[in-house]
């Protein structure tokens, strides 16, 4: 019995962990895309592809300093 408890334990930290991670990625990336919009670093198109799906090219240009 304290292996099954032991193991939903450690599941349910190794959930809320991969939550937490995923949270602070997502809000970490939404950020840095609005910083280089701004910046007009970020160059996207929207076009749709052969079957009809909608997709989107993104241009993300170097910093001055790296060219």
């Amino acid at each position: 019995m304290e292996y099954i408890g032991l193991s939903i334990g450690l599941i349910l930290l190794g959930a809320v962990a991969i939550y937490f991670t995923h949270k602070q990625a997502y809000e970490k990336g939404i950020t840095t895309a609005v910083l280089l919009h701004r910046n007009g670093r970020l160059k996207y198109k929207d076009y749709l592809d052969d079957d009809g799906e909608k997709m989107v090219d993104i241009d993300i240009s170097p910093i001055d300093d790296e060219e």
